[in-house]
């Protein structure tokens, strides 16, 4: 089985972290993010095996359903996905920058994944609910239409309800790139 990932977003602080306690001592996954985020919740990203990352999933149910925001899991996740998670990467100087905004976590992991999946491009940030109020923004860099086709690809993964906004940024203004350096 392939590395997976799983994502749980919850709307009960505690019971998260009771949750990332219990996955954490009895199913082999490795915990990457497991604490609050805006606006009042709790982010547990995991990865493992697929069938441990199942296992996790299952897990969840114990938690009460209605204090599941979003969750999702994907068996085979790009590595850059990951990567990029733990280290944000600067941005290129000569390149054009695509963005997709999703009212979820969970999507925003979805398109990060098929964005990198589905066109020659390079992921550069997920930023995930940090002062978005839950929100998710995804960026990533390439030639014009790799980034325009990553994005067109990503949209088609997502609900239209989880999809905020996607953009292409043919030549990006230095001052804005110095913000991603």
């Amino acid at each position: 089985m392939g590395n997976a990932v799983g994502l749980l977003e919850l709307s009960q602080i505690a019971s998260g972290y009771w949750l990332a306690h219990e996955l954490s001592k009895h199913v082999a996954v490795d915990m990457i993010w497991a604490e609050t985020i805006c606006p009042g919740h709790f982010l547990m990203i995991f990865t493992g095996a697929s069938a441990s990352v199942e296992v996790a999933m299952e897990m969840s149910k114990n938690v009460d359903a209605s204090g599941v925001i979003s969750h999702g899991m994907l068996a085979n996740i790009h590595p850059d996905v990951m990567g990029v998670l733990q280290n944000p990467r600067g941005m290129g100087r000569s390149k054009a920058l695509g963005m997709i905004e999703t009212l979820g976590i969970a999507p925003a992991i979805l398109a990060a994944d098929g964005m990198v999946k589905g066109a020659a491009v390079d992921l550069v940030d997920i930023r995930l609910a940090g002062g978005m109020a839950g929100k998710a923004l995804v960026m990533c860099e390439g030639r014009v239409d790799a980034v325009k086709a990553a994005l067109d690809y990503a949209v088609e993964l997502l609900e239209p309800v989880d999809v905020v906004s996607a953009v292409t940024l043919a030549s990006p203004h230095p001052e804005l790139m110095s913000y991603w350096q």
